[in-house]
């Protein structure tokens, strides 16, 4: 009886992934979510319009560059305290949750507090803009591998697949190019340059590896950048 009666009070938390930023690729069971939702804790990039669909309360939790940690402990604080209270919490991520996220660690913090939690998988950046541009991330006979790469690492990262994709590398790309030239990347290698993917106003820049380390241009945030030969204009 004590048990039940635990399980009633408690609420839950469902952690979700909002896609590449247009509202048309939620996922139904996002939607569902959202709809049941007492409260939506979300994130920077997604458009606080939108939710005003939605009788939830909306808490706006958004990072900024440098203060991260602090900010994801009162995240993780908040999202458990709601649930605590007996309420339906939906944590509302940009892209895939569970892809250069803080999801993991809201998890754990939630685990170890007994709250029930479950992931709703959103579209991720790199999906959206291989649709968008019709790009195969693995054509068959240009491309076997794909590796999806955190893009403001300390010191690049250049993992050993035909197709990179690296994620939020606005302020790095020169770097990245330089990094994937010395390790035997051609100069020619066909890059793609991506800003407000899956958005009316998404930019793309066909380039490449040798033109993106010779260029001074400043290139808009968040930025998907995607080198390998299947972005290669036909």
């Amino acid at each position: 009886m004590n048990n039940d009666k635990q399980n009633t009070d408690t609420g839950c938390v469902t952690i979700v992934g909002f896609g590449p930023g247009n509202p048309e690729l939620l996922t139904l069971a996002a939607v569902r979510a959202l709809n049941g939702a007492d409260v939506i804790f979300y994130d920077a990039l997604i458009p606080a319009e939108y939710l005003d669909a939605y009788p939830a309360e909306k808490i706006f939790v958004g990072k900024r560059s440098g203060r991260h940690s602090a900010e994801q402990n009162e995240i993780n604080r908040l999202i458990a305290c709601a649930a605590q209270k007996g309420r339906r919490v939906v944590r509302l991520h940009g892209g895939d949750a569970m892809l250069f996220g803080r999801a993991g660690e809201e998890i754990d913090y939630l685990r170890e507090r007994n709250i029930p939690v479950s992931v709703v998988p959103g579209i991720t950046t790199a999906s959206a803009l291989a649709a968008q541009t019709l790009t195969s991330l693995t054509q068959r006979g240009v491309s076997q591998s794909v590796a999806l790469i955190n893009g403001h690492a300390d010191r690049p990262i250049v993992p050993d697949a035909e197709t990179l994709v690296y994620y939020m590398g606005a302020r790095r790309v020169r770097d990245i190019a330089r990094a994937l030239i010395a390790r035997g990347k051609p100069a020619d290698t066909p890059v793609l340059l991506a800003s407000n993917v899956s958005m009316p106003g998404a930019g793309v820049v066909h380039t490449t590896l040798g033109a993106v380390v010779s260029s001074q241009e400043n290139y808009p945030t968040p930025l998907l950048m995607l080198a390998g030969n299947v972005a290669r204009q036909e």
